[in-house]
């Protein structure tokens, strides 16, 4: 069963229901609006795992949509779900950059062959009619068959209880991504906050315990990775225990600086932030004592928090890496062949409405947030949707504010302005979260 628990005492607020700009209205908005860089790319949307107009109605985009709702949920007073396969997912994107820039180094360890293998996979229908989501699972099984380890596939794909079809096909992505340094990829078709729900059983969190040691045997940094994340699941199975540890969940994610000068988050949440997108590690130093607690002059902390004698990095706003994974696809079409791109992760928060404060607040209102992996495929060539990738962005004004996520549509990734003209969404992200500090209360 599930279990809830109080963290604050005072009431869950009622999330601000989305202006015009915020709304998403389809597939591609939310590619758009999360996935920038990606979505330059996106010459024809074929599939994502969004069809469900009541299912976009509650969405609202983010860059990393398991770091930024839960700092958004403490700093707003909302409650917070999180599910076993979202603490997952929020691993294996990050274990992705990490392999993705170690892949030579690593490469003995998942493969035997030299190069880039191409792996296939046939399958009868067209580019709009196959089922994407079998084809991924498919993929992971090719994978099985070329890899070394062969209980890297059972490791990496998800079975809690929580576990739905959509977190199978974002882990099987994932894999794909984390491994695209020694695989290509190609299908080829022939006609024809106030309080915390963690879901699932005691079970399924002791099983991503459990999982957490093989990142141990990818080398040192993973192994830090690894350590930063026991503290945090243990606390989270205590939690079953009818003990849940409230000072922990008070110190999941604080901002501190501003001004002038960077913003930086700090709390347990940054053990999720461990890698750039580009496999630079951001945690503290590997192998370094961890450091002694700094206190800036107003007397707040400056320094990262220490939880079970593991130290937990700050992270510059600006820096908060992707929720999510792209990889590189090939369909074959008869005689045409389309270069796809497959992007799968944490690309959204969702707000529902807790069973808790049914009686308490108005009718069809939200209080609650919860991280909301995705998953889509498009055809690469180009969006007319979104500016000339062509066009230099420079950094929009006040731009370490803009990244908060204290405002709705600041969770997006947007932190950049054309210098011509921006959007009417960046213009909204900016001026509403340029007000906005963040949570000082708690």
């Amino acid at each position: 069963m599930p279990v809830t628990f109080r963290v604050f005492s005072h009431p869950a607020n009622i999330i601000p229901k989305p202006t015009t700009n915020e709304r998403i209205t389809d597939a591609q908005q939310l590619l758009e609006s999360a996935c920038y860089e990606q979505a330059k790319q996106c010459g024809e949307l074929l599939q994502s795992s969004l069809d469900d107009e009541v299912q976009l109605s509650t969405l609202r985009a983010s860059q990393n949509g398991f770091v930024r709702t839960a700092v958004y949920a403490y700093n707003e007073h909302h409650n917070l779900v999180i599910r076993p396969d979202d603490v997952w997912i929020a691993i294996l994107t990050q274990f992705n950059f990490y392999v993705n820039a170690h892949a030579r180094e690593l490469r003995s360890y998942f493969v035997p062959h030299k190069g880039r293998k191409t792996l296939k996979i046939h399958a009868s229908g067209t580019r709009y009619t196959i089922d994407i989501g079998d084809m991924s699972r498919q993929m992971t099984d090719l994978i099985h068959e070329n890899v070394v380890d062969k209980g890297l596939r059972e490791w990496i794909l998800p079975d809690f209880t929580t576990t739905t079809p959509n977190d199978k096909i974002v882990c099987a992505v994932a894999m794909m991504a984390t491994l695209s340094s020694y695989f290509a990829y190609e299908i080829r078709l022939t006609c024809g906050m106030p309080y915390v729900t963690l879901e699932g059983q005691k079970s399924d969190w002791e099983f991503i315990l459990e999982r957490l040691h093989k990142l141990e045997e990818f080398g040192s940094e993973p192994a830090q990775f690894a350590r930063m994340l026991r503290p945090i699941l243990q606390r989270f199975i205590s939690a079953f225990d009818g003990a849940p540890n409230i000072r922990f969940w008070k110190k999941i994610a604080h901002y501190t600086g501003g001004g002038s000068g960077p913003v930086y988050l700090s709390g347990w949440i940054t053990a999720f932030c461990a890698w750039s997108s580009k496999g630079r590690w951001l945690g503290t130093p590997v192998g370094a004592p961890h450091p002694e607690p700094s206190f800036n002059l107003d007397g707040t902390r400056s320094s990262g928090l220490l939880l079970d004698d593991v130290s937990y990095p700050l992270i510059d706003s600006q820096e908060i890496p992707p929720g999510y994974c792209e990889v590189d696809v090939f369909i074959v079409e008869g005689a045409a062949r389309y270069d796809c791109l497959m992007v799968a992760g944490h690309v959204a928060m969702k707000g529902t409405r807790s069973p808790l404060s049914l009686a308490l607040t108005p009718a069809h209102s939200q209080d609650t947030v919860q991280p909301s992996p995705q998953w889509f495929i498009f055809v690469k060539g180009g969006n007319t949707r979104l500016p000339d990738p062509e066009i230099s962005l420079i950094p929009s004004p006040n731009s370490a504010s803009s990244s908060l996520p204290g405002i709705p549509l600041a969770l997006r990734s947007a932190r950049y302005r054309l210098a011509s003209q921006p959007t009417a969404q960046a213009q909204s992200a900016h001026s509403a979260s340029s007000s906005h500090s963040g949570c000082r209360c708690c």
